[in-house]
């Protein structure tokens, strides 16, 4: 799988999020990020790169989902830890 193909997923996870309004951080960090000035695309790919992660810790952990540590990686955007 090429760098373009698993940006483009993750890009569609964070369409999911904000369609579905689950998380709801997502919508909120969108919107917050958008109002301090970056793009509604840079906004996306941002987040996107927070569900990455997120999803790398899962695999590498063996671990479900964990919705609290989302959304605090989420509220440190743009910064990304």
């Amino acid at each position: 799988m090429n760098d373009k193909t698993v940006k483009d997923a993750f890009m569609e996870v964070v369409v999911n999020q904000l369609e579905t309004g689950d998380p709801p951080e997502t919508q909120a960090t969108l919107e917050r990020l958008m109002a301090a000035g970056h793009s509604n695309s840079e906004a996306m790919q941002l987040i996107a790169a927070v569900a990455r992660n997120e999803m790398q810790a899962m695999l590498s952990m063996g671990r479900a989902f964990d919705n609290a540590r989302y959304a605090k990686l989420l509220a440190k955007l743009p910064q990304l830890d």
